[in-house]
C-alpha cells in the first residue's frame, strides 16, 4: 500500500472509505486543463496561499487570458482579482523535472511583465472577450454578480495603480512543487516590478465511488515570497537559479570588510540621494521624499500625521508612521479596527509596534513594516531597497492621506 493515501474511518474506528493519491499528468484525466478549470470554478482553493484571503473575496475573471510579447500570443491560465483591486495571476503546471519547474517560473514572471504594460482600458477590452457584460466594466460586472458592494471608481483606480506598480499576486499551482527552486537574483540593472509569489501544491485523491478530494497546500519548504520580482530594463525576468542556497544569507560574507564610520556615512548619503531621485509618489498632492538624518528620510504628511519615516540599518530596512501626543489610545483603536485593510493595502507584515531598538523614545503610536535579511551596504541590493521603499511609501501615502480628516489634532 503506497503512502500518501487518505483513509476515512467512522466513530468506531472502522474503515469507511479509502482515497488513493492520483498522478497528475498529460496521460491522466487530471491534466493541466483539468486543474485550470477546477481552480477557476473553485477559486477559494487558492486561499491557503495568503492569509488575507480569509477576509477578502477573490473573484475569478477568465481562463486563457491573452497576452502578447510582440511576436506571439501567450495564454495565462487563470486571471482573478481581489475585491480591493489586486490582480491574481495563476499558472498551472504539472511538472516532472527541474527544467520544467525552472521554465514555469520564468514564464509566470513574463506574464506579469506583459500584464504591467497594459492600461486599464487594454485589460477591460481583453476581458470583454471572456465576460458578457454589455457596456458595463467587466471587472465591476463580475464583482456585482457575486453581490459585492464597492465604489466602482475607486476599484478601477486601484486596479490601474497596481498594474502600473506591477503589484500582483503570482501563483504557480501544480503537483510536486519544490520550494527550493526559487532564487530571484538581484542585480543593479534590474528594476520595475514588485509582486507576491506563491507556490500552491494541489494533491488529488479519488475513491472507488469516483469521489474526488483536493488538498491545496503551501509546500513546507517555502512560503509566499514578499520580495521584489526583478525585471530587466527590457522587461524580461531576472535569472532563476536551479537551487536556493538556503543558508547563504545567514553566513558571513567572505573577503568583504565593512566600511568604517566615515565611508558608511558616505554610502548612506549616496543611497538616499539615489532613493530621493527615483521615488515618485502616485498621489498628486504628495510632496517628495526628503533627507532626515544619517540613515533615514521622511515623507511629509498633512497634519496631524506630520511625516512617514523610511530607515535603514545594517541588515534591515523599514517604514513607520509615528504619532505622539494626547490621542495615542485613539490612534491605536482607529488603526487596529482597520488592520485587515492595512495588511491588504500596505503589507501582510504591518504591525502596530515600536520599531526595534527605539525603547527610549517617548510613548507614541507606531505603524511599522520592515524587510529583514539584507546587507544594506552591498551595492547589489541597492535597487531592491529603493524599489521596496518606493512601493511601501506609496502604499502608506495612498492609504493614510484619505483618512486625515478623520484623525484628531495632537
Amino acid at each position: 500500500m503506497k503512502s500518501g493515501d487518505i483513509f476515512v474511518f467512522d466513530d468506531n474506528g472502522s474503515l469507511r472509505s479509502k482515497y488513493d493519491r492520483q498522478s497528475l499528468g498529460s496521460s491522466s484525466s487530471f491534466d493541466e486543463k483539468w486543474l485550470q478549470k477546477v481552480l477557476f470554478e473553485n477559486i477559494n482553493l487558492i486561499g491557503v496561499s495568503d492569509p488575507v484571503y480569509e477576509k477578502l473575496k477573490v473573484v475569478p475573471l477568465c481562463r486563457e487570458f491573452t497576452l502578447n510579447d510582440g511576436i506571439r500570443n501567450l495564454f495565462l491560465d487563470v486571471l482573478a482579482v481581489t475585491e480591493t483591486g489586486r490582480l491574481v495571476l495563476i499558472e498551472c503546471k504539472l511538472w516532472k523535472n527541474p527544467q520544467a519547474r525552472r521554465e514555469v517560473l520564468a514564464q509566470t514572471l513574463e506574464y506579469a511583465s506583459l500584464m504591467q504594460k497594459l492600461t486599464y482600458s487594454d485589460l477591460a477590452a481583453k476581458l470583454k472577450k471572456h465576460i458578457t457584460c454589455g457596456s458595463e466594466d467587466p471587472i465591476s460586472h463580475q464583482l456585482r454578480s457575486l453581490g459585492l458592494q464597492f465604489d466602482e471608481g475607486m476599484l478601477i483606480d486601484r486596479v490601474t495603480e497596481n498594474i502600473k506598480r506591477g503589484d500582483f499576486h503570482l501563483i504557480i499551482a501544480g503537483d510536486g512543487i519544490r520550494g527550493d527552486l526559487i532564487n530571484l537574483v538581484n542585480s543593479s540593472v534590474m528594476s520595475g516590478m514588485t509582486a507576491d509569489l506563491s507556490l500552491l501544491e494541489i494533491a488529488v485523491y479519488k475513491n472507488s465511488d469516483g469521489q474526488i478530494l483536493l488538498s491545496p497546500s503551501i509546500p513546507s519548504e517555502t512560503e509566499t515570497v514578499r520580495r521584489t520580482v526583478l525585471l530587466s530594463t527590457e522587461g524580461m525576468p531576472a535569472i532563476i537559479e536551479e537551487e536556493l542556497e538556503a543558508e547563504a544569507e545567514s553566513l558571513p560574507r567572505q573577503g568583504v570588510s565593512r566600511p568604517m564610520l566615515k565611508e558608511t556615512k558616505e554610502a548612506n548619503s549616496l543611497f538616499w540621494q539615489r532613493a530621493i531621485s527615483q521615488i515618485v509618489f502616485e498621489h498628486p498632492d504628495q510632496e517628495p521624499l526628503r533627507r532626515g538624518g544619517n540613515n533615514w528620510s521622511k515623507v511629509p504628511m498633512p497634519n496631524p500625521l506630520k511625516w512617514i519615516t523610511a530607515w535603514r540599518s545594517k541588515d534591515k530596512i523599514g517604514v513607520f508612521l509615528r504619532v505622539a501626543g494626547d490621542n495615542i489610545n485613539f490612534y491605536n483603536e482607529f488603526f487596529s479596527d482597520r488592520m485587515d485593510a492595512l495588511r491588504s493595502e500596505i503589507s501582510p507584515e504591518i504591525r502596530i509596534e515600536m520599531p526595534e531598538g527605539k525603547d527610549g523614545w517617548a510613548e507614541a503610536f507606531f505603524l511599522s513594516v520592515r524587510l529583514d535579511g539584507l546587507d544594506t551596504l552591498d551595492s547589489s541590493t541597492e535597487q531592491l531597497q529603493v524599489n521596496w521603499f518606493a512601493e511601501h511609501l506609496n502604499k502608506y501615502v495612498n492609504f493614510l492621506r484619505p483618512l486625515v480628516k478623520e484623525l484628531p489634532e495632537n
